[in-house]
Order: structure tokens, then sequence, then C-alpha cells
């Protein structure tokens, strides 16, 4: 659904990439909210994880306002709660559960009272009354008095105190849990016995009413709420807290079922490396030590699978309910500063994250859906993928070349390595070529260029449409061959996106056969084109044994492998977090690791892992240092004019320019700030033509500009013998007039 807003000079369109319902949908897949088992066998919902930790530390204070918050009564609980969060402890399965009945015991003796500040309670000007001479009573006066109501309590008790201290509390305990009620409008009414006839008339004063139900009346009228009868003390206080909801709902004008349901928590706890202990067994006697010893036990209970092995999840800490959730806001802003724009465009979309959630919590897809959205709304700023689609169209279009094999016009295959490995590694590219035209009948034509990835991952389907349409029209005319993948992304988005038939190169070389050249013990790097291909990660693991290689597997592997921080184009919108997650990816072993990915090798030895691709060592081709942008671009001219020249006997000519120096720092300075050589060359070229520059006569250099696309760039330089000193390079999306 498209809508344009708009205002005084200008238009804004809105596109509401999906609504509430299945947003509320996507979140309830996530688990991580869900209450941990003790909490959701409580009946009264204690988050005893918090108690837990509060409690490790010594907060015994804390602590105890998280119980307080929930029931005033904790001295009655610590010592009569009858523990059922105890059997429900994840740690019972394999020894003892926490005692929780102790921590209790120790937020009750050293965590204070339960004094409430009265000026912060609300005052309604509702009345509810409550008949009873029982903990429940006592209960329902304090969840309606805490509401702001003013409650009449009828009791045959003389006073509240009374009612704990025939429950067994003493005097000081009783005087403890009663600071609760402080500031609350409760009048006692202290009867000599308690009769239902009077509660019609009662009924008739009262906004509504609660009644114990060890009154044990019956045909109790409209507004009149009870409860089940129970024994142990929680259920009581739970009952209570109900039959208050209930008598606050009626009041609200709020039709409310009483039917209760017990769920059992989602909540997905991996017991990995867990041991089992045994429990504090002095319950009566409960020091601070003893009860910060037991909470240490608790392993605070939550699910962690997605956030375990995604260094984007960790960075932005946020887990993927949140995430979607700010996602979702960020799409809703018709005018002002898109907040979540950067976070979208650092997920790699690799899946990882669904493959680890035991319920398979799509989160990159949100990220995908956000980022078209935004691309379609003109939200999304333009500078964020600039330089990759530029890169695409420039593998795509100057370094481009598609031909059959020479002496054929249709080939049976065609080998598409893909734009990073003529990037990073073209002699791997060469050798391969060479031995697939060698062992390989009825011709085997070649394509270099991009399968489209760059344009799928930047949300600009037209582009995308572009790249396939080009591969499609050279493929059909070398006769719709057997496309060789060279990268596991290609090979998908050409499953994806076409009918041609794929297949990848480590499996052609299995079929045509492999000798051994190395004997070494390896690690393998799992590449996210292949996740959720099992087939593909055992057929990769297949052709390094036949190589020679001995394997070892490392964590987070398979379909759990990270991201090396290029996929979603993240090296490019985020270079921080595309750094972390190269990082995270190369120190999971201190090993060699094999890639069968070029980009996952750049990445991977960027972040000073000892790597090399799986095609790397087939052809004993000796990974040369990382190559920067400008580097890569050359390798892909050098490439296609090599190829050429000696198989195709034809003539490309590379520009050049004359000798171009940079002073010490320069290079690394314009690959940080995505400044290739070629737009240094075309600043001096142009400069050579207008001879329009700006003399610093301090530092002795010239200042150039030149707008290539939306950018313009500057170059500070000096003229020398034969050439150009450039002693610095930066960058603006402006215009200069």
């Amino acid at each position: 659904m498209e809508k344009e807003h708009g205002f005084v000079g200008k238009h804004y369109l809105m596109k509401q990439a999906f609504g509430q319902e299945e947003l509320h949908k996507r979140e309830a897949v996530c688990t991580r909210e869900d209450p941990p088992a003790c909490m959701n066998s409580c009946p009264l919902h204690i988050d005893m994880r918090s108690v837990c930790s509060y409690s490790a530390k010594g907060d015994f204070k804390k602590a105890a306002s998280v119980i307080r918050t929930v029931t005033p009564f904790l001295h009655l609980l610590s010592k009569q709660c009858s523990g059922p969060c105890m059997s429900a402890c994840r740690l019972s399965e394999s020894g003892d559960g926490i005692v929780l009945q102790a921590l209790e015991r120790a937020c009750a003796q050293y965590g204070g009272s339960g004094a409430v500040n009265r000026f912060m309670l609300p005052k309604k000007s509702q009345k509810v009354a409550v008949f009873g001479d029982d903990l429940f009573s006592l209960a329902c006066c304090w969840e309606l008095g805490k509401k702001g109501y003013e409650v009449c309590w009828h009791t045959t008790c003389a006073s509240m105190e009374e009612v704990l201290l025939a429950l067994g509390l003493s005097r000081e305990e009783a005087a403890s849990d009663l600071t609760a009620f402080t500031g609350f409008r409760i009048t006692v009414q202290v009867k000599s016995g308690l009769v239902q006839e009077e509660l019609l008339s009662v009924c008739t004063q009262m906004n509504a009413v609660c009644v114990s139900p060890v009154l044990g009346w019956s045909h109790l009228p409209e507004g009149v709420y009870e409860a089940k009868k129970e024994q142990d003390t929680e259920q009581i206080l739970a009952e209570a807290k109900h039959a208050a909801f209930l008598a606050e709902r009626h009041i609200q004008g709020v039709l409310t079922s009483e039917k209760r349901e017990w769920k059992e928590s989602r909540l997905f706890v991996t017991m990995d490396g867990t041991e089992g202990k045994k429990a504090l067994t002095d319950v009566e006697h409960v020091t601070r030590e003893s009860a910060m010893a037991e909470a240490e036990r608790c392993i605070q209970c939550q699910c962690l699978e997605c956030i375990k092995g995604c260094v984007y999840l960790q960075h932005y800490k946020r887990n993927p309910r949140a995430a979607i959730r700010e996602i979702y806001n960020n799409m809703s802003i018709v005018m002002g500063n898109h907040m979540a724009n950067g976070m979208i465009n650092a997920c790699d979309e690799c899946g990882q994250c669904k493959a680890a959630c035991p319920n398979g919590f799509d989160y990159p897809d949100v990220c995908r859906i956000a980022k078209h959205t935004m691309v379609e709304t003109e939200k999304m700023p333009a500078s964020a993928h600039e330089f990759a689609l530029l890169d695409e169209q420039f593998s795509n279009g100057e370094a481009f070349l598609a031909r059959p094999e020479p002496g054929y016009e249709q080939c049976r295959y065609l080998f598409f390595p893909g734009c990073q490995a003529s990037a990073v590694s073209p002699d791997t590219v060469e050798a391969a070529y060479a031995d697939l035209r060698a062992r390989l009948s009825k011709g085997v034509g070649l394509v270099l260029g991009c399968c489209g990835a760059v344009a799928k991952w930047a949300a600009r389907e037209d582009l995308l449409k572009e790249a396939m349409e080009q591969f499609l029209s050279v493929w059909e005319k070398m006769g719709k061959p057997y496309v060789i993948c060279a990268c596991p992304t290609c090979k998908s988005v050409f499953e994806e996106y076409t009918s041609v038939e794929t297949i990848g190169i480590w499996e052609i070389l299995m079929q045509l056969g492999v000798s051994p050249v190395s004997a070494e013990t390896v690690t393998i790097h799992d590449a996210c084109g292949a996740r959720g291909k099992g087939q593909m990660q055992k057929d990769v693991r297949a052709f390094a044994k036949a190589l020679g290689c001995r394997i070892e597997e490392m964590p987070f592997e398979g379909d759990l492998a990270p991201c090396c921080g290029f996929g979603g184009l993240v090296k490019y919108t985020n270079p921080e977090v595309a750094d972390k997650k190269a990082r995270f990816a190369a120190e999971r072993t201190k090993g060699k690791i094999l890639t069968y990915c070029m980009a996952c090798r750049d990445q991977l030895a960027r972040a000073g892992a000892d790597t090399c691709h799986i095609l790397e060592l087939a052809y004993h081709v000796e990974p040369g240092p990382v190559p920067d942008l400008s580097r890569r671009r050359a390798n892909r001219l050098k490439l296609k004019q090599k190829l050429l020249g000696e198989i195709w006997k034809e003539t490309f000519e590379v520009e050049t320019m004359g000798e171009i120096r940079y002073a010490q720092g320069v290079p690394k300075q314009m690959e940080e700030r995505m400044i290739l050589e070629s737009d240094v060359h075309a600043v001096l070229k142009a400069y050579e033509t207008s001879k329009e520059a700006v003399l610093d006569e301090e530092k002795g250099w010239y200042l150039a500009n030149l707008r290539l696309g939306n950018v313009t760039f500057w170059v500070k330089f000096t003229q020398e013998e034969g050439g150009y000193l450039v002693h610095g390079a930066y960058s603006h999306r402006m215009t200069v007039e």
C-alpha cells in the first residue's frame, strides 16, 4: 500500500511493507522474551531469574524488590512457599535446581522492608469491598489498594497483623510485610461473623466485591468475585491477584473471561557445558554468603542461539525480536531521520541466525523487506550502496568478457568464476579455465562478470534484472550450456532467478579426477551461499580430502558458519561491522582456513588468517597479498586482456596514464575512503585539460577536483618529472559551482 504525503515544496512516498498483525506474527516466532521455566511454573510469575542475578551480587534489597512488586508477603512466602519453581529449574535435569525458597528467605532477612512511597499512589473514586478473614482477603486488599481504589475490608479479625500471626509469622515479620500497605485507603469493618445476606446491601454501595472462597458462598451476583480454594500459599496469593484483576475489569466495564490457561514456556535453553551441582541444604539458617553461592548457580536461562555466532547482533546489542520492531518503526517514518538505516544495511542477510534459531526466526527477511521498501520510497540514501553498484557496473561493463571456447560457436559448458575470483586471484581463474578446457569435451565457454548478487543485496531489482538479462543473452548464444560456478553465491543467484543448470567446479573436478597436492591439516569456512545446502558442504570437504588435506572442524561450521563480512555489501556500508565479522570468522581457529568463496578468502586474509581458496590449493597458486580496491579492478582488466590475447588472439587496450606516485599513507587513506586510483587518474586528467586547481602556498601542492557521477573527488598533488606525486585525496557528495 503506497501513500503520497504532501508537505510544502515536497512529496514523500510512504509504503507500508507489512502491518501490525504480521509484525506481531513475526515477533511471536522469537521466544527470547518468553519466561524461563522457573518463572513460568510459579503461580505468581515472580521473576526469579532477576532475583538470582541480584542475589548473586549480594544486592538483596533489589532482589527483594523484585518479589515485592508481585506480592508484599515476602516473609510468609519464604517460610511457606511449596517451591514449584525448583523442580521446574533447568538445572534439575542434571543435578539440583536452585533452592529459590532459600533466596526468598535471604531477601526477607537482608532485603529491608517493603515500604512504599505514599505520594506515588494513585487515587481512584471507585470503591471495592473485600469479605474474608484469611490470606486471600488480605492479599485482595493489597492488590486493589495499590491500584488506588478505596477498599472496605469486612472481617472478623481485629487487624491485618492477626491474619499473618495466625499463619506462623512473628510480630516483626508481620510488621515488615505489612509496611507495603502504608498509605493505602483501606478501612476495616470488624464483624462478629460474615454472612452472605449482607452481600446484597454492600453491592449497592460498592463498585465491585471480592469474596474469600473459604466462606463457601454460592450464587454470587454480578460484580462479586471469588476464586478457587487453594492450600499452598503461592496459589492463594495468585488466586487473590486474579480475583482483584476481575474486579477491576468489572469496574472498567471490560468483559473478561475467567478462564485461565497455563502454557508451557517456549524459551529454548541449551544445557551444553552445564554441570549438575548439589543445591544448598540448610535453608533454615541461610546466610548472605550461602545465598549468594546458591544464586551464582543460576544459569540465567535465556535463548542466545542466534546471538552466539552473529557479530551483527552482538555489535548492535539486539535480539531479533527487538530489532524487527525497531526496523518496522524506521520504515514508518515519513519525515525525519531514519536512525535504523545503518542497522538494516549492516545485516549481511546470510541466514546464520535463522539456521541457529530453534523456531527458524527469519530476521534477514525483515532486513530485505525493509531495504526494498526504503529504496522504493527513496528513504535509503543512494550513497549507501553506490560504490558497490558501480563496481558491479564495472564488472559487467569494461571488465566483462563472454566468449565460447575457440573452435566452438556453442558449448556444452560455461565457466563462471565470479567477479570476486577475477578481482582477488586472477591466476586461479586462468588456471581453472585452462584445466576445464583441457579435460572437458564439446567446448567450455567463459563469462567474466557479476552474477547480480551486488544488486540483489542493494535491493536494486532493476539492476539485478539487467545483470540477469546480460548473462542469459550470452548463455543462450552459447547454446544454453551447463554453468560451472566457482562461487556458491553465484550458484545460488542463478538457481533463484533463472532456469540455468548449474554445477559447482568442485563437483566437476571430482568427476574428472583429483590428485593429492597437500598433506596439511585445514579447517573449512563454509560460505553463506552454501547455507542450507548440506550436499555442497559435503562435496567441498570430499574435494579437500581428495587434495590430500586432513580436515578439522571448527566452531560454527556448516549452516552455522558466520559471514565473513562481505555479504549484504556490509564491507561497503559498514566497514567497522564487516571487520568485526571477518575477525570473528578468522579467529575460530589458529590453523589454516580453506575457503570455497573468493570473497571469504579475501576477507579472512584481511583479518590476518592463514587462508587460501580451495582452487588456489588445487592449482598451486600462491595466495598473493590482499589487493586493495584499485588492484581488484586492475586485476579484472589485466585478466581480460591476457585471456583475450592468449586464447582468442584479440587485442584489448587498458587505458594508462603517466606515472603517478603516492605519498606514504595515501593508498591506505584512499582504501578507507573508497577512492580508486582511476578516480585520481580522472581528476588529474581533467586538470591537464583545464589547468584549474588551487595552490596551497604553505604546503606547495595543488588541489584539483572533478565530479564523477554523484561524487566530487579532490586530489592534492605536486607535479614532478614524468608524472605526479599525490599527497592526499578525499570526496564529497556535492556539486562545485
